[in-house]
């Protein structure tokens, strides 16, 4: 994934699966990552 530095993306269903995957490459990236999740638990382990 390219430079992300500067960006910000919003990522629904990332306390598991692919939007927890896409969450965490984002974040490598360098973008900030806002996650949102109806499993709030899930969703504070991955943030």
């Amino acid at each position: 994934m390219s430079n992300l530095n500067g960006k910000t993306a919003v990522v629904t269903g990332a306390a598991s699966g692919i939007g927890k995957e896409i969450a965490l490459e984002l974040a490598k990236a360098g973008a900030a990552v806002a996650i949102a999740d109806l499993n709030q638990d899930g969703a504070n382990a991955v943030a």
